[in-house]
């Protein structure tokens, strides 16, 4: 994932951004947070988020490249067999991936798991991030070796877990299938998303939307008045994304924000290459440690993911209605 933000200039313009979204609805009009949606994202905890960016970190690497490439996978998948999904998955596929003057072709494993729905099972929302990491070229390590990838991108796998964890923790009976994934070798370009949206293409999967979670654990500020999340979205998801907006002040403390410059820079452009409504968010806030040695647990806000994943976990319950 690339992207850099100039923050303190962009703030400027953000509450009048916000003051025209509110001007849509009258005191009369204004939507009302929904209670069942409210005790189901109650459940989502900052401490197991934290935990599972840091059993993605304590992995070494996750570069694509790297031997342990499967075992990653497999973490991941024992996570969340861990949390009831019996039917997760890898779904594995092969692909030519370059570094350097070196060309290599790889098998590569993307991470499935599914809530099937109980009255419109072919009906799918899918909620997933990518899971590789990388290091800029000139970082002092080896991402063969080490490369952490804490907010890019352990933070949205964990986001991604932390769903599907409260989901079956509340034994939720969605109407719809809620499908999550995690993507392989997104940092070669987005190889693990192409390969399932098209796959899903190929076999005429109704796909309602899609949630991409991708660097939404880093923001350095405590105050949560001053917590913004960037929703990017497509052609065919704008007014999906003004739902998020509107979710955003019903059920969460972030401040949203959308600027879609970086629309074709993560695993959500490849859904939507496949016409299936795609939202991508990330966090507004830079992160001066993206793609280095630094981009570790230590320096994430869990509270924030937390917050990303109260998002996304409302839209898919909300979708179920």
């Amino acid at each position: 994932m690339k992207r850099i933000y100039h923050l303190p200039l962009v703030l400027l313009i953000i509450p009048l951004i916000l003051s025209c979204s509110k001007d849509e609805f009258s005191n009369e009009d204004q939507p009302k947070a929904d209670s069942e949606i409210l005790k189901i994202i109650e459940e989502i905890n900052a401490d197991s988020i934290a935990s599972n960016i840091e059993m993605l970190e304590n992995l070494g690497t996750r570069y694509a490249l790297a031997s342990n490439r499967r075992e990653v996978s497999l973490a991941i998948l024992k996570k969340f067999r861990c949390y009831g999904y019996t039917n997760a998955r890898l779904d594995s596929f092969e692909v030519t991936l370059a570094k350097g003057c070196l060309i290599y072709t790889t098998w590569q494993y993307n991470v499935v798991a599914m809530l099937e729905g109980t009255g419109f099972p072919d009906s799918l929302i899918l909620v997933g991030g990518h899971h590789d990491c990388t290091l800029r070229a000139t970082e002092p390590q080896n991402p063969l070796e080490f490369a952490p990838g804490a907010d890019d991108n352990a933070s949205g796998v964990a986001v991604t877990l932390e769903i599907a964890r409260v989901l079956k923790n509340l034994m939720v009976n969605p109407r719809k299938t809620i499908l999550f994934a995690t993507f392989a070798a997104e940092e070669f370009g987005l190889h693990g998303s192409n390969h399932m949206a098209k796959a899903m293409a190929d076999s005429s999967a109704k796909i309602q939307f899609m949630l991409n979670n991708d660097m939404v654990s880093y923001c350095p500020i405590q105050d949560s008045s001053l917590w913004y999340v960037n929703i990017i979205d497509y052609r065919n998801s704008v007014e999906l994304r003004k739902k998020a907006f509107r979710f955003c002040e019903l059920y969460t403390s972030l401040k949203a924000v959308n600027n879609n410059d970086y629309q074709k820079s993560s695993d959500s452009y490849s859904f939507y290459l496949n016409n299936f409504p795609s939202l991508f968010f990330i966090s507004f806030h830079d992160d001066p440690n993206y793609h280095t040695v630094n981009d570790l647990a230590v320096y994430q806000n869990p509270k924030f993911a937390r917050e990303v994943a109260k998002l996304n976990c409302a839209l898919i319950i909300d979708a179920n209605k």
